[in-house]
């Protein structure tokens, strides 16, 4: 089992995040056991962390919501290979390996032809060894160096990689991929293809496209 996970601030350590009652005794000016935006900037929170805490839109982040915030200041970006199954707290137990650079920031990887698939912003394509998490090969989809959305998918020996910008890249399935064409939609993409009897459906902003050969 493969989980890749991206969140801004989670690159590398990060300071402990205290517990609820000491951010309330400090910053909760009014008493009210939540606190606003105000308050929570006061702690540091700008406002779009402040907006991401307060899960349910009422201007006020409570005791509940500051732990779910703790909790997310404590992740940190990787790839990880784990074996499934197992109860409660299986991280050391578990988890095969774990990998941390060129992540992506949106899109699910990919595996495929004996290989791990990941994209990142601007265009950085790796390919792994699931078994190890070694790097089989690295490099930047020339032509294509936009924000990825769509996740990559495969076919026909082939793998498929789209950008925001709505440029198609047909890559050689194989961990050593080679660029085999580029092709541009003149359209932004943020969605996944769906591959289904031998035909390509992709949607664009504005459009549905459906590719085969005829």
């Amino acid at each position: 089992m493969y989980q890749s996970s991206w969140e801004t601030g989670g690159d590398g350590p990060m300071p402990e995040v205290p517990q609820f009652d000491e951010i309330q005794a400090a910053h909760d000016k009014d008493n009210n056991g939540k606190l606003d935006a105000t308050e929570a900037l006061a702690y540091g929170i700008k406002a779009g962390g402040f907006t991401a805490a307060d899960l349910d839109h009422d201007g006020f982040i409570d005791s509940r919501e500051w732990g779910f915030y703790r909790m997310l200041k404590q992740t940190r970006n990787a790839l990880v290979a784990a074996k499934p199954g197992g109860r409660g707290d299986v991280s050391n137990s578990h988890v095969l390996w774990r990998y941390s650079k060129s992540l992506p920031n949106t899109s699910a990887p990919l595996h495929y032809a004996g290989a791990l698939w990941i994209v990142k912003d601007g265009g950085v394509l790796t390919t792994l060894n699931p078994k190890t998490g070694e790097v089989i090969k690295q490099g930047r989809l020339t032509g294509a160096l936009e924000q990825y959305w769509a996740s990559p998918v495969a076919g026909d020996g082939k793998v498929y990689m789209i950008s925001a910008a709505g440029k198609v890249v047909v890559l050689k399935g194989a961990g050593e991929w080679e660029i085999l064409a580029m092709n541009e939609l003149d359209d932004e993409v943020f969605a996944t293809p769906a591959i289904v009897n031998g035909r390509i459906y992709l949607r664009t902003r504005n459009s549905l496209y459906c590719f085969a050969q005829l």
